[in-house]
């Protein structure tokens, strides 16, 4: 009797999920993130005039975003619009500067994005990392972002990140142009995409969004969230979903989902996204006040499986109840 209690108290015990540890650490041109001592995502803030989040592990242990320009030559890359650089938050048209291509920005409004400093560093169960940016243009300060990353690991090596931004216009006031280039986006693994780029030969990928709407029909369409999955590089299927948090301004969001692998959340061009609708150019426009802020939440959830596969939709209700 002893023994079998003993078996069912180790059978017990096995059955109930270790902890995760998240481990944030400061490095010269980068902010790293480990889960259990392994890489899941980098801040890259030196490597090019803005930052961006490169790699980003998936839960099959794969980068599933595009290595494109970050690590060229990779086989079957689509080498296609090298400012589509894995995750960030950017806008083509911000007082007539690119943050969202600075490599194309007129000579006379240069974009850059810059850190200032550090709030928060904190590892454990969750990790949480708030730091405060300097977006320039001609090396002025035109606007004070504050971010904020929260990064919960899920069973399974899934993971649930909150990526935050506080908008403070501090150089005058800061305008965001009517455009369909921008917002919360990411450009993922060419093996997970619809179509490729310019041959158009099929991918094994799959947009949807919370509407319902599907591939390239998603495209301009409001939504609360969408999701992108497909085959990671070892052909087992994985998604990345986004979120648009019902606080958020122009909420749900439009998304400038592309079916070779970008995806965004846009809510600065509605000129381009509801032009059949009789929206004019410039009906996206957006003025921050001098001294005024504009908060945006966004979450993101990467998942095994489709979006059906994964409860999609239910992460979505876990995150607007304020968990």
């Amino acid at each position: 009797m002893k023994v079998r209690l003993f078996v069912v108290f180790l059978f017990l015990v096995g059955a109930v999920p270790a902890f995760s540890e998240v481990s944030i650490s400061q490095h010269e041109d980068c902010f790293r993130i480990e889960i259990d001592g392994k890489l899941f995502t980098e801040w890259q803030m030196k490597a090019w005039s803005v930052p961006y989040l490169y790699p980003v592990i998936g839960p099959n242990g794969e980068n599933i975003t595009r290595n494109y320009p970050m690590k060229k030559g990779v086989e079957g890359e689509s080498q296609d619009h090298p400012h589509h650089r894995s995750i960030r938050f950017s806008h083509r048209d911000i007082n007539g500067a690119s943050f969202w291509s600075p490599d194309t920005s007129p000579k006379d409004r240069q974009a850059r994005i810059d850190l200032v400093e550090v709030k928060k560093m904190e590892s454990g169960p969750v990790g949480e990392l708030i730091f405060v940016n300097s977006w320039k243009i001609n090396g002025e300060e035109i606007l004070s972002e504050t971010v904020r990353l929260r990064f919960e690991p899920l069973p399974n090596r899934e993971v649930l990140m909150d990526y935050d931004t506080t908008l403070t216009a501090t150089g005058g006031d800061a305008t965001f142009g009517d455009n369909k280039d921008g917002g919360m986006g990411m450009r993922v693994a060419s093996t997970m995409v619809v179509k490729g780029h310019k041959t158009k030969q099929p991918g094994k990928g799959t947009i949807i969004n919370s509407e319902g709407n599907k591939n390239t029909d998603a495209w301009g369409k409001r939504a609360k969230w969408a999701d992108y999955s497909g085959p990671g590089p070892s052909g087992k299927t994985v998604g990345i979903a986004m979120f648009d948090h019902p606080e958020n301004f122009r909420h749900p969001v439009h998304w400038h989902a592309r079916d070779y692998g970008l995806m965004t959340a846009n809510r600065f061009g509605t000129g381009h996204f509801e032009k059949k609708q009789g929206a004019k150019m410039g009906d996206g426009d957006y003025t921050i006040k001098k001294g005024e802020t504009l908060p945006l939440r966004h979450r993101f959830f990467f998942h095994h499986g489709d979006a059906a596969a994964a409860g999609v939709a239910d992460q979505y209700k876990v995150y607007i109840s304020g968990r």
